[in-house]
């Protein structure tokens, strides 16, 4: 995650002489080009911030995070590890680079930056889902509830918990359980395409087709280009009601 994204300024002063302080302000200016989806600037604004101050840890995490998006993870990797090379306990470098290695398909790597990360902090909520999600990819259900519910005892208004927990109890065949998550993602964020899927498939599994056929609806209404959820609306058609 981006260190002081949230804090970033709108009205940024002008920088200092020294390097931390240019660091500093391009880190906050490029920020604010993430802030609005301008990938390729906050790229160029991290970067001039780790030539200003090498030293800047949390530069070259924001350079990661950046290059990520940009869809070039194996450059993410090298700004991430010299952040941990500067900073070893630098939490938000480890989950990042955790996450550079799941999209690089190496979940293995992933899960141990997420436990290294939780190590340092055990609240750090991107860690405890990140690795829930590889725990359940592996089959591990119980583990992946724990660590799902962790985080939620951290962040009870983090939608993509409940969703991620919602799942788990659904591949569980717990479909009460399943249900109550999914509502509680969509009490957060109603438009939730994903919950509005998985719902669906919890009301498929308990036999309750006129319910599900709903839930995908409003799973395709809420994205258009939500292939999965069409093809169970296409399945459902004609069927019982």
């Amino acid at each position: 995650m981006l260190e002081g994204f949230r804090r970033a300024l709108r009205v940024l002063p002008l920088p200092g002489r020294d390097g931390r302080s240019r660091a500093l302000w391009d880190v906050r200016r490029g920020n604010e080009r993430f802030r609005r989806a301008d990938a390729e600037g906050a790229r160029e604004a991290y970067e001039a911030a780790a030539s200003a101050d090498p030293r800047y840890a949390p530069a070259w995490n924001n350079l990661g995070v950046a290059l990520e998006r940009l869809g070039r993870p194996m450059d993410a990797l090298r700004c991430l590890n010299r952040a941990l090379k500067i900073n070893p306990s630098f939490v938000d470098a480890w989950c990042n680079k955790g996450l550079a290695l799941l999209h690089t398909d190496r979940p293995t790597r992933a899960a141990e930056c997420f436990e290294v990360a939780l190590q340092i902090d055990p609240a750090a909520e991107l860690a405890l889902m990140n690795l829930g999600i590889i725990r359940a990819r592996e089959g591990d259900l119980g583990a992946a509830r724990g660590l799902f519910e962790r985080a939620l005892a951290e962040d009870p208004k983090y939608p993509a918990l409940w969703l991620n927990l919602g799942t788990a109890f659904l591949e569980s065949k717990d479909v009460s359980k399943a249900i109550r998550c999914f509502d509680a993602a969509l009490s957060i964020r109603p438009a939730y395409a994903e919950a509005w899927y998985q719902k669906g498939r919890a009301y498929l599994e308990d036999g309750r087709a006129a319910e599900a056929r709903a839930c995908f609806d409003r799973a395709v209404r809420a994205r258009p280009a939500f292939t999965e959820a069409t093809r169970e609306l296409e399945a459902l058609a004609g069927g019982p009601g």
